[in-house]
């Protein structure tokens, strides 16, 4: 049976020094932060020491971190509204912060990073047949977080695109 020891009670600046080394790939959140440290096995208040001190000097701000993700998936991986607050919420953005920050999008931008999300599968479903494609199209956004609303439009949309036959 493995034997369970407590966290290492270890400097406040080596739990600020790995927490940095973590900042260095890509931005986290607090709670993402608070994860790396306890699984680094610093104690409670190392941690908070680390995180206050980051804090302190602009290195970690949650609300800074979700404009950015939502940024970074607007460019490379389009989401819907509510795949993105999962997502954020999992990271460990709160709530009001997620509300605030998606409330800043403007009111067309679910529509169009569905039509953007679409841009790669539907070279492939063009030679389907109307109900087939529409089908995809719906599966497709519904497990990228978009919702029905949206779908439905931007579905409306590939269907006047279409040219007559």
């Amino acid at each position: 049976m493995a034997k369970r020891t407590s966290p290492v009670t270890l400097p406040a600046g080596d739990a600020y020094d790995v927490a940095v080394r973590y900042l260095g790939g890509r931005p986290h959140t607090v709670a993402e932060i608070h994860r790396h440290l306890r699984a680094k096995r610093f104690d409670a208040a190392t941690i908070d020491q680390a995180v206050d001190r980051l804090r302190a000097q602009r290195y970690v701000d949650d609300e800074a971190f979700a404009r950015w993700w939502v940024e970074q998936r607007e460019r490379f991986k389009p989401r819907g509204d509510r795949a993105l607050k999962s997502e954020l919420l999992g990271k460990g953005v709160s709530r009001d912060v997620v509300d605030v920050v998606l409330g800043e999008r403007a009111p067309d931008a679910d529509v169009e990073q569905a039509k953007k999300a679409l841009s790669r599968p539907m070279t492939r479903w063009v030679t389907l047949a109307a109900p087939e494609r529409k089908r995809k199209i719906h599966t497709y956004l519904a497990a990228r977080g978009f919702n029905y609303d949206t779908i439905e439009e931007v579905i409306r949309a590939s269907i006047e695109d279409e040219p007559d036959d």
